[in-house]
């Protein structure tokens, strides 16, 4: 009797443990390569991929973009990100750090399998948004908040897997 109380209580636990990861959103995104053609942000023609992976043992997600810039419309790296569960705070947080010396950070929000960045940008308060589609797609919106909710859409676009 002893081993089979065991047995639950572990099973139990280990499923308690996996629906309270709070980086479990982007598990889907992990291991992948995420691939936008078309218009990009800024309105030219070009390519940005995305590739997603964890760090420090599943507590980071590690983000790397490349994009074709604007000017050149050389194809390369753009940015470097992390995602990660601040205990402090208990909240997700990011930073994207750009090849030009910027940096974006602000909070993740979770809506069942979407993922939703929000920052300030200059004046604006934005949000940048992986709507869930399909485990193989997600449709990328950028837009400024007003009132908790996306008021203009600057950006729309279509990320799918590569693999």
């Amino acid at each position: 009797m002893k081993p089979i109380i065991c047995l639950v209580v572990c099973l139990l636990s280990s499923g308690i443990k996996a629906q309270t990861n709070p980086l479990a959103a982007f598990d889907n995104l992990v291991n992948s390569t995420w691939i936008s053609e078309g218009k990009q942000l800024g309105g030219h023609e070009g390519k940005t991929e995305k590739q997603f992976s964890l760090g420090l043992d599943g507590k980071l997600i590690k983000v790397i973009t490349y994009t074709t810039d604007p000017q050149t419309l050389a194809f390369g790296l753009r940015n470097e990100g992390v995602r990660f569960f601040n205990k402090e705070k208990s909240e997700i947080e990011f930073y994207e750090f750009d090849k030009l010396g910027g940096v974006t950070k602000g909070s993740v929000k979770i809506e069942g399998k979407s993922i939703h960045y929000e920052y300030e940008y200059g004046e604006y308060l934005l949000r940048d948004s992986w709507i869930y589609i399909s485990k193989d797609e997600y449709t990328f919106r950028v837009c400024s908040i007003k009132d908790g909710e996306c008021d203009q859409i600057y950006h729309e676009a279509v990320f799918v897997r590569r693999d």
